[in-house]
């Protein structure tokens, strides 16, 4: 997208872009504002302050229930309106938000249980590092969806119909990133994220690309890294 959501007319909707990114780039801006969301024939309404989701409405549902349907949505038109005077219903920051979104399941009904890998970047079909990676992923049990992103930030393998994880993951790695320089620590290693049934998420920046994987419950993130460490230094 060649336009900041502060530099685009608030008329003309905005096309091709992920809810939840677009979310993000509101947040950085602190700005306040009315997003109305448009997929097929579903229309959703996002309240934001000062880049903070205070509420949502899809439908008959509001609040948190309806910001879970909204940020997952595929091919949207997303417009920005005034804001709008709205007591606050959402507590929760923007990041867990994005989390528990990604990680329910589609409206479809499919959930991660059976993975099917689907490349995204024409490139990762005949790239033999990609080839290892899903080979030595789609080996370890625990894991149930994994997705994989080149330099740029791009998803360009992923095992799961629902890709809002990808966008989850590249919204950690950009937090992640920041929070570094501001704080002055050394290069990110891992990310680890605790879901609220059980699973989790791992992000792994490895081989000049980043993993990220869905594990099942109780399942080790240290021992998952080794084995992925392990299986590819094998290779």
């Amino acid at each position: 997208m060649t336009n900041s959501p502060s530099q685009n007319g608030r008329d003309e909707p905005f096309q091709g872009i992920a809810v939840s990114s677009f979310l993000q780039m509101l947040e950085q801006e602190a700005s306040s504002c009315t997003v109305v969301v448009q997929s097929g024939q579903k229309k959703g309404t996002l309240f934001l302050k000062n880049g903070e989701l205070i509420d949502a409405e899809f439908e008959t549902t509001s609040g948190l229930d309806a910001a879970y349907k909204i940020v997952c949505w595929e091919e949207t038109s997303i417009a920005m309106q005034d804001a709008m005077q709205r007591p606050r219903v959402i507590d929760a920051p923007l990041g867990n938000i994005l989390l528990n979104a990604a990680c329910q399941l589609d409206e479809t009904g499919e959930d991660m249980t059976t993975p099917t890998v689907t490349y995204t970047i024409k490139t990762a079909e005949t790239d033999l590092s990609y080839q290892l990676m899903v080979h030595v992923l789609a080996e370890i049990d625990a894991i149930t969806a994994f997705f994989l992103l080149n330099k740029a930030g791009k998803v360009a393998v992923h095992s799961a119909a629902n890709t809002a994880i990808g966008e989850l993951i590249i919204y950690c790695i950009v937090t992640c990133s920041n929070l570094k320089k501001n704080i002055d620590v050394k290069a990110l290693k891992r990310i680890h994220l605790q879901m609220q049934d059980g699973t989790s998420l791992l992000i792994l920046p490895l081989a000049g690309k980043i993993m990220g994987m869905v594990l099942q419950a109780e399942s080790s993130a240290d021992e998952i890294v080794s084995q992925i460490q392990e299986a590819l230094t094998a290779k």
